[in-house]
């Protein structure tokens, strides 16, 4: 069985590479393009392009789970929510809770 709720400071580890190795090339690069995605997010909170954010939430809810990585998509849901009602203050704190956990994420396996 694995932990659903790792620590906040444990790496989180792709379900998807957990299960099978062989994905491991392309989840590496899915993480490697966390940074694009998450520089993309804060430049629409910066100018208040709610449209633009919830897209790139709702792209990366979608891709987040689809690599193995469920937490990512649990937060990047709850900053797309948030996105629609053009929250701007909790926006703000969703994103922040998304860049804490990229920080966590990595491939697993042997990658470390």
């Amino acid at each position: 069985m694995t932990d659903q709720n790792p620590e906040p400071e444990d790496p989180i580890e792709s379900e998807l590479v957990r299960e099978d190795a062989t994905f491991a090339d392309i989840v590496v690069e899915f993480v490697d393009g966390l940074e694009a995605r998450l520089k993309k997010m804060v430049a629409a909170v910066e100018t208040r392009d709610f449209e633009s954010l919830r897209v790139a939430a709702h792209q990366l809810k979608g891709s987040g789970g689809g690599y193995g990585y469920p937490q990512l998509t649990e937060q990047a849901a709850d900053l797309e929510r948030r996105a629609k009602v053009e929250a701007i203050e909790e926006c703000r704190e969703a994103l922040d809770g998304l860049k804490q956990l990229c920080d966590r994420v990595v491939v697993g396996g042997d990658d470390e």
